[in-house]
């Protein structure tokens, strides 16, 4: 599975990493710490108005683990120390935010022998997601405002969730619960699991 994840962020390499001079690459000039990067227009963007939470970084720090770039690690590790921030009054997708930056940190700190900083900031990220999950039924909600931790409804959705997305968080969760000996995680996404069997 981590492969299949890692196989995901090789654009990182062929696209991204193109020297731009001996100490700077195209994704940090243009584009640290933002969302998404659109390679043609050399543009970062991101996912909300009060500003992104590092998907793509954050996303390729187990590819720059398993490809030894030790200069990019220690770049894109400091953009998690210094940077990063969850604080963000903003509507994120909960499954995007889960299987990149959730997992992208999860990933991070396997790789990297365990390094706290990692699962210090993927509990932070859990405890904010957490909320997306309290509903009625226990199927975590389509939007997540990672700031005022609450879950959010997609108007577009009317009410609906995705069955793909909601079913597939169990990993990370259950993942964390492991490392952190708390089952809070995995109890909260299991009830996804429950409800299916009901239907």
């Amino acid at each position: 599975m981590l492969l299949v994840a890692c196989m995901a962020c090789l654009w990182y390499v062929f696209i991204v990493q193109t020297p731009v001079s001996n100490d700077a690459f195209i994704l940090e000039r243009d584009a640290m710490g933002d969302d998404e990067y659109h390679p043609i227009s050399h543009k970062g963007s991101n996912l909300t108005n009060a500003g992104g939470i590092g998907y793509t970084v954050i996303d390729s720090i187990d590819t720059i683990l398993l490809m030894g770039l030790t200069m990019e690690y220690a770049r894109a590790r400091a953009w998690v120390t210094d940077r990063l921030s969850f604080k963000r009054d903003g509507d994120f997708n909960t499954f995007e935010t889960t299987i990149r930056v959730l997992g992208g940190l999860l990933s991070a700190y396997h790789l990297s022998n365990e390094d706290p900083l990692y699962l210090e900031r993927a509990v932070e990220l859990a405890d904010r997601i957490l909320p997306a999950f309290e509903t009625h039924l226990g199927l975590p909600l389509p939007m997540v405002n990672l700031g005022k931790r609450q879950g959010v409804f997609d108007k577009d959705l009317r009410g609906l969730v995705s069955t793909a997305e909601v079913a597939t968080l169990q990993l990370e969760f259950r993942y964390l619960s492991h490392l952190t000996d708390d089952d809070v995680y995995w109890r909260r996404v299991e009830n996804v699991c429950g409800y299916q069997s009901l239907g």
